[in-house]
């Protein structure tokens, strides 16, 4: 299926001081039937939630005629950090992902977004990368096992001294060898690196299964269509070239937007359109 409107998504990120009612009335009211759940409190943090809260959630979703693409649990504010040096942190966030796919499984997501995580700075990162690869060894085989897909993305050195760019996100492709593992090209991310999406969808040809999609500044800051320096067209082009057929997500991480959700949704979701053209 060609790129158009039907591959927009949406996160909660930006409703977090708004509650998921009202994000989820607002995503049907503009015409969207794709979200991506940012799984976090005060939405739908797993920790305060049961499996059958995710199946009833599931099931509401679903019957407001939305699907959700994907599982995306918080991971880069709580201690989480699959690659942590010590073991009571490792293992911690090892069962917080195990239990996240139960999570995505019974709520209906075919897929579960992780990050690396990483090392202490004066470590050597390849101590953090050995870490990471026998964590996301266990977390591969679950979900081979549950039949859903790990979406993995990259993270700037800011937040990660390891698999911080397609090409490391590539290399861990090969050390695990597993077929559940993808990737996720995330624009404004990209940006952080120094990364264009050319480097993504060279060094992971047939496996980006994912685009967080929005504008960003010089810092990579998530930004509405519009608000920064991305070349819409462009990049829509240049997807379309690649055959990409995924979702595309809009993700505001950027707190400016929180006060008031709905226009910057508005103005996301308008842009997309106008560059994707009607289904």
């Amino acid at each position: 299926m060609a790129l158009d409107e039907r591959n927009i998504s949406v996160m909660n990120f930006h409703y977090v001081r708004h509650t998921m009612d009202r994000f989820l009335a607002d995503v049907c009211e503009a015409g969207v039937s794709r979200i991506e759940l940012w799984a976090a409190a005060p939405h739908f943090y797993i920790g305060d939630k049961t499996l059958a809260d995710a199946r009833a959630l599931g099931r509401k979703v679903r019957g407001m005629g939305l699907d959700i693409v994907a599982l995306t649990p918080e991971q880069c504010i709580y201690p989480i950090n699959i690659s942590a040096k010590e073991a009571e942190l490792r293992d911690r966030s090892v069962r917080y992902f195990l239990e996240s796919m139960e999570f995505a499984t019974e709520c209906g997501a075919p897929a579960l977004l992780v990050t690396a995580g990483g090392g202490y700075r004066d470590e050597p990162a390849e101590q953090a990368l050995e870490r990471c690869v026998d964590s996301m060894g266990l977390l591969c085989d679950r979900a081979q096992k549950l039949g859903i897909d790990l979406w993995m993305e990259s993270l700037p050195d800011s937040f990660a001294n390891i698999i911080r760019s397609a090409r490391e996100i590539r290399n861990l492709m090969d050390t695990l060898n597993s077929p559940a593992l993808y990737a996720v090209y995330d624009v404004a991310g990209a940006v952080m690196t120094h990364e264009t999406p050319q480097d993504y969808f060279t060094h992971l040809a047939g496996r980006v299964a994912h685009v967080h999609f929005t504008d960003s500044d010089a810092g990579g800051s998530h930004l509405a269509w519009g608000d920064g320096i991305i070349d819409l067209d462009e990049l829509t082009a240049y997807l379309r070239s690649q055959n990409y057929e995924g979702s595309l997500t809009i993700e505001l991480t950027n707190w400016k937007y929180n006060v008031d959700p709905t226009p910057p949704l508005k103005q996301c979701i308008e842009a997309m359109r106008k560059a994707l053209g009607p289904a």
